[in-house]
């Protein structure tokens, strides 16, 4: 009886300690996101994700391994045909080869994308500009841009 009293006291307490509203939207499972880092290059992306993993489940991910965890950021970020580069418990790193279109004499169109949480930062990378976005889970408009001359490639 004293042990469920006990038991019962610690679930209550770890309720009140646990965060609130303003990382729930950025929650998705185990995994709380705080950036994305989208650099497009011609029509190719890489996609720099930082996250937290919940501290329990860190062992788990130690011991068992990264799959779900590599899938789980792959299902939030929502890219089709997404590999994991790398993955560890703070970061994952993802290449989409086909992020964006290509319209022929360089020029690219990365279209409206959808995450499937609210991301704190986000930052999207093209050869020509940089944009940043705050608490987004859509970026509505899309970007043109075009790839590098070969100039600027040395």
């Amino acid at each position: 009886m004293k042990a469920g009293i006990i038991l019962g006291v610690l679930i209550l307490l770890s309720f009140c300690c646990m965060p609130v509203a303003a990382s729930v939207d950025s929650r998705y499972s185990y995994l709380t996101f705080h950036s994305v880092d989208l650099s497009l290059e011609e029509s190719r992306a890489v996609v720099t994700v930082d996250y937290s993993v919940d501290s329990g489940v860190q062992i788990l991910v130690l011991f068992l391994g990264n799959q779900d965890l590599k899938n789980k950021v792959e299902r939030v970020m929502n890219f089709d045909g997404a590999r994991v580069r790398t993955a560890d418990l703070n970061r994952a790193v993802l290449v989409v080869d086909a992020a964006s279109f290509d319209y022929g004499d360089g020029s690219y169109w990365f279209p409206h994308h959808e995450f499937l949480v609210t991301i704190p930062d986000v930052t999207l990378r093209t050869p020509q500009v940089t944009r940043e976005y705050s608490m987004v889970s859509v970026i509505e408009d899309g970007i043109g841009y075009f790839a590098r001359s070969q100039q600027q490639r040395s």
